[in-house]
């Protein structure tokens, strides 16, 4: 700047010591506050506007005033409960008029605001207009599904739009977003289906299927037109928790960003309760109050989503370096998290379960129950592992890369995720099938983090003897989901795995003595030596294969269960044989292998067996 005038050179260094220098005008607004009042009355008076208009459907008060623009030929509508109603809708239609047209006017003559807050408000008295012409329309053709939606769909873009008009209005400082930024796309994505959503839902209540499906989130049979129509709604909203769920992950990957992971949070405290009030319609016997409580929460979910769109949209281009983790790595590190090798062997083993229980093929429901809750339940538990097992992870080459013990998931993050997959797993076993079930599957989870990782793993060398338990009752689980109980069937099949879990572990524990003596964990070839392990794992095995065999006394497997157990067993008592015979590293990888391909096999051979004996 040395060649610059001297008042040149004070400006410069002026404008360089303002931390807003070089962003948009729009986070100076200082003269804005009239405008942010009046906007901010436009926008609660559209909501109760959106509300009120709630509340003439559920009411049925759509025809309370036949006529239009008057209310039975008058200006004040007379006595009755309807007529009142559609006719107060259409008074804070006038206010609303009023406030929006009072805001575009304020702010192109008299405050010149932000560029951004006048064309929106610009927009938002058009749409104002299009409003008025299309609420009478909806009387005059006396109310049409389609025509109702129309006259909703606008009013969710009015509020939009006068959301779009106050967040400039509010800024404090730009909220810079790193380069390559996925938020505006989950954003939009949000914005589309909470809008796709809404007005799909409007339409089945004026087409009369809002009480087809009685129960949550259950529907029923699925035996009519409208039944589907209804689950077309539903299906719609489990892509918009998935998109707004996308959005809230993005939000909060990016700790610069502090103003959109706030509205994140509000849009997630938004989408938690439009769920809630969803399942409290048809619990209600479809109450007045939480159809008319849906659509507003629906609503405001829209304002935040749009507020965050802004939010991105408008310093895009101020952007930080990227340090942020790609999405799809991030959920990658999650989804290791979740151990999912180990929960499809902990599925097989509780289909196979179900299948016998079920006597053939059990109900659609309870399978899909099991399959979504079963792996909740197991992913979280093996979360919180993670989590209490990241020190000694990160000392063992075999673990040292997991997400919690390499740093790229912090505990807390992890512990938040495994307890909220244990806590979702619990409701969906209430729901989809019985308490029981919903009772041993966060048993499994609570001995398997209480009892065997936080006290047996590193005080026995018989941790995995008695830790083996919370492994072992998936199949239980699956037993109770289908008959609400749990007999003699069960305790074998809990049986089965029970013993089948310590040659497993042991096999490993041969392959990897060296870790585990490294992180100080008492396995029992650490302890006892490798002698000693081989003839524990033979004496468990052959228990393992007699109990697999007289499973079959209980007559609930036939022919093809003892006949593939057979072979199952002989091969696994052969191999531990062979691991006696010669020992080293090469006979424990057999063994331990075969050991996952025996418990997978035994139990899925339960499937046809019990299909097959219909």
């Amino acid at each position: 700047m040395g060649h610059l005038p001297i008042q040149n050179r004070h400006r410069a260094r002026k404008q360089s010591s303002n931390p807003t220098h070089g962003y948009p005008q729009i986070y100076k607004h200082n003269r804005n506050n009239g405008l942010a009042i009046l906007v901010s009355a436009a926008i609660i008076s559209v909501l109760a506007l959106i509300t009120l208009g709630g509340t003439v459907r559920v009411t049925e008060s759509g025809l309370g005033c036949p006529d239009w623009p008057l209310c039975h030929g008058s200006l004040i509508a007379p006595a009755g409960f309807h007529t009142w109603i559609e006719f107060s809708h259409r008074l804070v239609a006038t206010v609303v008029a009023f406030f929006v047209f009072s805001a575009t006017v304020f702010a192109y003559k008299i405050n010149r605001g932000p560029s951004h807050t006048r064309a929106a408000l610009l927009l938002a008295s058009i749409l104002v207009v299009v409003e008025i012409l299309v609420g009478g329309l909806t009387v005059l053709t006396e109310l049409p599904p389609a025509t109702v939606t129309l006259h909703l769909g606008i009013a969710q873009l009015i509020f939009s739009s006068l959301i779009l008009a106050l967040v400039p209005l509010l800024l404090t400082r730009p909220t810079p977003l790193p380069v390559g930024s996925p938020l505006l796309r989950w954003a939009t994505l949000s914005i589309v289906m909470t809008l796709v959503t809404t007005l799909v839902g409007s339409y089945v209540v004026g087409a009369g299927a809002s009480g087809a499906c009685p129960d949550w989130p259950s529907c029923g049979a699925l035996d009519n037109i409208l039944a589907w129509k209804h689950m077309a709604h539903r299906f719609l909203a489990i892509i918009l928790v998935l998109a707004v769920g996308g959005f809230v992950w993005v939000a909060w990957s990016y700790r610069h960003s502090k103003q959109i992971r706030r509205i994140s949070l509000v849009a997630s405290v938004f989408l938690l309760a439009q769920i809630a009030m969803g399942a409290a319609i048809p619990w209600s016997d479809f109450g007045a109050l939480p159809r008319i409580l849906h659509l507003t929460l629906a609503t405001t979910l829209l304002g935040s989503l749009v507020a965050a769109f802004y939010l991105g949209w408008s310093t895009e281009h101020h952007s930080l370096p990227s340090e942020a983790p790609r999405l799809q790595d991030q959920l990658l590190d999650y989804l290791r998290l979740t151990k999912p090798p180990i929960i499809v062997l902990l599925m097989i083993t509780a289909f196979g379960s179900m299948f016998l229980a079920a006597k053939g093929v059990p109900q659609p429901s309870v399978m899909l129950t099991v399959l979504i809750g079963g792996s909740m339940a197991a992913g979280g538990a093996s979360t919180l592992n993670h989590v209490l097992e990241r020190n000694s992870d990160a000392m063992m080459r075999r673990t040292r890369r997991r997400p919690v013990a390499s740093n790229r998931v912090t505990p807390a993050r992890a512990t938040v995720f495994g307890l909220g997959l244990n806590c979702v797993a619990f409701m969906i076993f209430v729901v989809g099938a019985n308490p029981l079930s919903a009772f041993l599957s966060i048993a499994a989870s609570a001995f398997y983090v209480i009892i065997y990782t936080l006290w047996l793993k590193r005080s026995t060398h018989q941790n995995i003897v008695i830790g083996g338990a919370a492994g072992a009752l998936p199949p239980v689980i699956g037993w109770a989901a289908v008959t609400g109980s749990v007999d003699l069937n069960a305790l074998y099949l809990f049986s089965i795995i029970f013993f089948w879990t310590p040659p497993h572990f042991w096999a490993l524990a041969l392959l990897i003595k060296s870790d585990y003596a490294l992180a100080k964990i008492p396995m029992l070839p650490v302890v006892k030596g490798e002698a000693t392990t081989i003839r524990s794992i033979l004496l468990h095995s052959i228990l393992l294969v007699t109990i697999s065999l007289l499973f079959t006394t209980l007559g609930t497997v036939g022919i093809i269960y003892l006949a593939i157990a057979s072979v199952l067993g002989s091969g696994l008592l052969w191999l531990c044989w062979r691991l006696l015979r010669d020992g080293g590293v090469r006979a424990a990888r057999r063994l331990y292998l075969y050991s996952l391909l025996y418990l997978a096999l035994l139990f899925g051979c339960m499937i046809p067996d019990s299909i097959l004996a219909i």
